[in-house]
């Protein structure tokens, strides 16, 4: 039996735990911004997940990616942390938060509509099996508005993002493997479970269709809609976003004790 893929992360601060992991192809550095500017009272912990960034191990269901970075957590004696999670990695946060002692979750600009990402995916499934994965992943690359982050961090986030075959096919295989409105039941399914205050933030406005959806899903889920922030919403306004995720910390925390 292979051995546990090995996390690397960075941890700063002392106080309300918040755990950061990137999205897929990127690297826990891509939070140094949001870290820098949470202010004291906060311990984060940037995560790279498996095969990704310094991290060992090979690409994972991302139920396992839960349970890894939750026997993180308890190595590092955090106590229910708030868990934040971009774009692939907003699931994990979400899983994380269903199934192990959570104050919160953050998900950053993951699709509400999954069965038309999975679809994508699948029209894409042949050729990014292929020789030609680069030229079939390039818009993928172009479609999360990179440009919009502003520079000197645009270098930075580029610097930390590794596109690598292995690494998309294996955590897009269960995209690849079922069909679309299975990926979506799995996803809600999920949703409808977190017990812990949601906090969903995207770089477009939403329908009020997939308003309704995630109000439905998850009942007093804060929705933050940023239109023309792009993918890395996060980034585009790192001050912004530092802001309104410690307010969602705050608010977590004296939950709590209610």
């Amino acid at each position: 039996m292979a051995p546990a893929p090995s996390l690397a992360f960075d941890r700063h601060g002392v106080g309300v735990p918040v755990v950061l992991l990137p999205g897929l192809t990127f690297g826990r550095r891509t939070w140094r911004a949001i870290v820098e500017r949470l202010g004291e009272g906060v311990s984060s912990v940037a995560v790279d997940l498996p095969a990704q960034g310094e991290s060992s191990g090979s690409p994972s269901d991302l139920a396992d990616v839960a349970a890894l970075v939750h026997g993180l957590v308890e190595r590092l004696g955090l106590e229910d942390p708030v868990v934040v999670g971009h774009s692939m990695s907003s699931r994990v946060a979400m899983i994380y938060a269903a199934s192990y002692p959570a104050r919160g979750a953050v998900t950053v600009d993951f699709p509400v509509d999954v069965v038309s990402f999975a679809e994508m995916v699948q029209r894409l499934e042949p050729a990014l099996r292929g020789p030609g994965f680069a030229q079939a992943f390039e818009p993928v690359q172009r479609s999360l508005g990179l440009d919009l982050i502003p520079e000197p961090l645009r270098s930075e986030v580029l610097a930390a993002q590794e596109v690598r075959q292995d690494l998309v096919l294996g955590y897009w295989d269960e995209v690849m493997r079922y069909e679309p409105g299975q990926v979506q039941a799995r996803v809600d399914e999920v949703a409808a479970a977190i017990g812990v205050p949601v906090l969903a933030v995207f770089g477009q406005q939403l329908s009020s269709d997939q308003r309704d959806h995630l109000r439905r899903l998850v009942p007093g889920i804060q929705l933050e809609e940023w239109p023309g922030s792009g993918h890395f919403v996060h980034l585009a306004d790192p001050d912004r976003f530092a802001a309104r995720l410690r307010e969602f910390v705050d608010f977590c925390e004296a939950r709590r004790h209610i």
